[in-house]
């Protein structure tokens, strides 16, 4: 385990680990840090500051109550003599620094937790910085962007926005899936660009699958109301816990309710569900997931659906023993390679 007795502040609030733990989502990350505070309480006090400000970052869910939260404030603010009448000047310095270190932390969210590349677009007119966050096999990263939209982005995923995001506009590109919380802004819209369509929003939350190489693109809407359209000029518009489903390679398209729709993100809790998945659909998540490659020579099992619940924390072997219960198939590991016969 890392030294987490030398974490500051924005140590903590960079830990994907330590999110889980706040929100209380994924059992072997609460228990790991409720450990460790047991163990070692020195820095208990900078990562309860630190868990406020994360439950801060998602309203209406996994929050706590508000008194609670007031009343830790308080405890914080008073630790801090951020109210100590007898000395008012230290008061305005310790409160500068408090502003400053949440602005900071803002920022290190944004570089700390995305991979971020720059280059130059020019025009006719100007110069214009594109920001690339690149999420690799194995992974996920939470993205801060400028205008307060929180992000999560999935395993093999990219993300790219120009450097003037949140002043002439709000445009992003999406290669993969990623889970939006975006910040209301009713005079620039919010839009999102797959390859196959583009979604405008104004402030709302939703999740977007829409790998380049993938047959199936879709969108699921938690709340608010977002706009789709596609390469055929066709819109369609989304009202909460309704999905926009595209089949790429017969080129249809739908909108349906869907009734767990909290199923579509719950990979940003460290969850993988499947309701009657297609095997060879199951395989490419986990590819990127796990990081790993799969030679599938029994092609029998291509179409068959399987129904259920992992961790994204279970060891590959684990998820494979147990699919494969409900199927006839063997499977090899060596090294990233998983051979199914």
């Amino acid at each position: 385990m890392r030294d987490f007795a030398t974490y500051k502040f924005e140590d903590f609030i960079a830990d994907n680990a330590f999110i889980n733990y706040c929100r209380g989502l994924v059992p072997g990350d609460i228990k790991k840090w409720e450990d460790w505070f047991t163990t070692n309480p020195n820095n208990k006090e900078i990562a309860d500051e630190a868990k406020i400000f994360i439950l801060q970052l998602f309203p209406g869910r996994e929050s706590l109550p508000d008194k609670l939260i007031d009343a830790e404030w308080n405890r914080l603010s008073n630790n801090l003599e951020l109210y100590n009448e007898t000395a008012s000047s230290s008061v305005k310095f310790k409160s500068s620094i408090k502003v400053w270190h949440y602005a900071a932390a803002i920022a290190i969210l944004i570089s700390l937790l995305g991979v971020i590349f720059s280059g130059s677009v020019f025009n006719q007119h100007e110069a214009i910085t594109i920001n690339e966050i690149v999420v690799p096999k194995g992974q996920i990263r939470n993205i801060l962007l400028p205008d307060g939209t929180l992000l999560f982005l999935n395993a093999d995923t990219k993300l790219s926005y120009s450097d003037n995001f949140g002043k002439k506009n709000r445009a992003v590109s999406l290669d993969g899936e990623a889970y939006f919380i975006v910040t209301y802004n009713s005079e620039i819209p919010f839009i999102v660009h797959t390859c196959e369509n583009e979604i405008t929003v104004l402030g709302t939350a939703f999740n977007v699958k829409a790998y380049p190489d993938g047959n199936i693109h879709q969108t699921s809407l938690e709340r608010g109301q977002i706009k789709i359209s596609d390469q055929h000029e066709e819109s369609y518009y989304l009202n909460p816990n309704q999905t926009y489903l595209l089949i790429r390679d017969i080129n249809s398209s739908k909108v349906f309710r869907t009734e767990k729709v909290e199923d579509h993100f719950s990979w940003t809790e460290g969850r993988i569900i499947l309701r009657n998945h297609r095997f060879k659909d199951i395989a490419k998540d986990l590819e990127r997931s796990h990081d790993v490659v799969f030679d599938i020579r029994n092609k029998q099992i291509l179409n068959s659906r399987y129904t259920g619940e992992f961790s994204r924390s279970d060891e590959i072997s684990k998820i494979l023993e147990i699919i494969s219960l409900a199927s006839d198939f063997d499977f090899e590991i060596a090294g990233d390679t998983i051979t199914i016969n």
